[in-house]
């Protein structure tokens, strides 16, 4: 999910525990990644409980603070805010961050 011009979250990523083992969850991370540094964003960014797989796959922890736009966008209208018992992660796709453009301004 794209949440701002240089970030996008990993979002309501799951594996039925019937399937949990076989690098679903991994090989799913990885294809949002791939995404993501083809549409040239800088950092993906999650919110999860399984906090293990995410740094495996290069993300690190980091505080929600650090995520404006999910904590005021989606995030204050949880029942669970502000005692959200998810942990953020963030990851780094290699890509330089872009710059907004003005609105109206053309590429």
């Amino acid at each position: 999910h794209i949440t701002w011009h240089d970030l996008a979250e990993v979002k309501s990523l799951a594996v039925v525990e019937a399937h949990q083992g076989r690098g679903l969850a991994r090989a799913l991370v990885n294809a949002c990644l791939d995404e993501a540094r083809r549409l040239e964003l800088a950092q993906v960014f999650a919110l999860t409980a399984v906090v293990e797989l995410f740094l495996k796959l290069g993300f690190a922890e980091v505080e929600k603070s650090q995520l404006p736009h999910k904590i005021w966008g989606e995030c204050v209208r949880c029942p669970k805010f502000p005692d959200c018992d998810e942990v953020a992660v963030l990851f780094h796709t290699g890509v330089l961050p872009t710059v907004p453009k003005p609105a109206g301004q053309i590429a």
